[in-house]
């Protein structure tokens, strides 16, 4: 099982535990020790010790940051610990895994506390963002990024293939064109991981739509004109990038930084990482735009635990999103920030803090467009998965092959 496939796996193991509760209600002191549960690489966990440094010597409050290697580990740990009735009392979750746990209730809906906030209020933030975390009419988890797929690109090898840097608009035929120019020599033009969230912007850009209700998906409905494009023009870039084996064997974000592809399609949170490169230039390009302008949202929030700790662990997460602690994410490059006064700073946009044209991420804000939150839908995405991957690697394969693997992989209706 590859771990792309472990994860998706973990996901469905969170939502058949996330019934179990936690402990009870407990009164929060203002000197409370809260813990706070997420992952991610060493460059982006150094952002969050930070973070609660600075809330702790703010707050004199302790931040017990409960700190996993990576997200199929997270999401493991996560279902282990609601089954066992012993949650985090926060907990960092992408929008399109949260639904299990908004279904059965086992968050603390952070909506009433945002509400009665007197240092936030709900227009200070994305609606993109609030909306991903919208479930049953009710804000169940507080967002703190909103970004987009993107294009990380190398300059240098732009400039040695005697391509000028893309431009803001560019269309996805300019971005197919340095694709083919920049493979050779055993290099690759392009990194892509084949799944659900990268296929779903190519569709959509193509006219077409990933489902047929996004707020209660019943089925795929890839087999129009327009959705069969958007497939194709995202197939055909198996052309120009790795093959299986090496994409196995060593991760995208690592052959980006070792020199082995020249662009690399992801979101905001490789930044940190990609911050280490000392070897070459690179920058951040939009998405291609095809016959619609068109976006996937990337976005990640704070929840917090029914019978945790709510109001100790409210106040933290108050400050993480708000004005202080959202310059902090920001700062690192790890965050596009939710909080629109801090995304439209120079905690954001700092020409001298990498990627130059960070600018590219608030442009694309108002075309991006979510993947389903319900319930089944992390299985969903799991079993689509396995047909994209499969098609992708196979050198693009047939359409009317993938669509009846979807099928196959899903059941037909979700």
């Amino acid at each position: 099982m590859t771990a792309r496939r472990l994860i998706a796996c973990v996901a469905v193991a969170c939502l058949a535990l996330g019934g179990c509760g936690g402990a009870d209600d407990k009164p929060a002191g203002g000197d409370a020790t809260v813990s706070l549960q997420l992952f991610g690489d060493a460059e982006e966990l150094a952002i969050y010790r930070e973070l609660a440094a600075a809330y702790q010597r703010k707050t004199g409050s302790r931040v017990e940051l409960i700190e996993v290697a990576d997200r199929g580990a997270h999401l493991q740990k996560l279902a282990t610990s609601f089954a066992a009735g012993a949650p985090p009392d926060s907990f960092l979750v992408n929008y399109r895994n949260y639904g299990g746990y908004a279904s059965r209730k086992v968050l603390d809906p952070v909506g009433p506390r945002l509400d009665a906030s007197a240092t936030l209020k709900r227009g200070d933030f994305y609606e993109q963002a609030l909306e991903a975390f919208t479930f049953a009419g009710e804000l169940q988890c507080m967002p703190q990024n909103v970004s987009s797929l993107v294009v990380y690109y190398n300059r240098d090898r732009f400039r040695e293939a005697g391509l000028d840097n893309p431009a803001p608009d560019w269309s996805y035929e300019d971005f197919r064109i340095a694709a083919v120019k920049l493979t050779g020599d055993k290099r690759y033009g392009l990194g892509v991981e084949p799944g659900v969230v990268r296929v779903a912007p190519f569709v959509w850009a193509a006219g077409g739509e990933l489902v047929d209700d996004p707020s209660a998906p019943t089925r795929f409905t890839l087999d129009s004109v327009a959705a069969k494009r958007g497939l194709q023009n995202f197939l055909v870039l198996s052309n120009y990038s790795p093959s299986a084996e090496r994409f196995e064997s060593k991760s995208l974000d690592e052959q980006f930084i070792d020199g082995d592809i020249a662009m690399f399609m992801s979101s905001r949170r490789e930044v940190p990482t990609l911050r280490t490169i000392k070897g070459f230039d690179w920058d951040v390009a939009a998405f291609p735009r095809g016959d619609e302008q068109a976006g996937v949202l990337h976005s990640d929030a704070y929840c917090v635990s029914k019978g945790a700790r709510g109001a100790a662990a409210w106040k933290f997460v108050e400050y993480a999103v708000g004005p202080e602690g959202s310059q902090i994410t920001a700062k690192g490059g790890r965050t596009v920030p939710s909080h629109k006064a801090t995304a439209e700073s120079p905690a954001f946009l700092d020409p001298a803090s990498k990627p130059k044209s960070s600018q590219i991420f608030l442009d694309a804000i108002p075309s991006i467009r979510r993947l389903p939150i319900s319930p089944n839908w992390p299985r969903v995405e799991d079993a689509a998965n396995l047909a994209f991957e499969e098609a992708f690697f196979e050198g693009g394969g047939e359409l009317g092959d993938l669509l009846k693997r979807l099928a196959d992989e899903t059941g037909g209706k979700f």
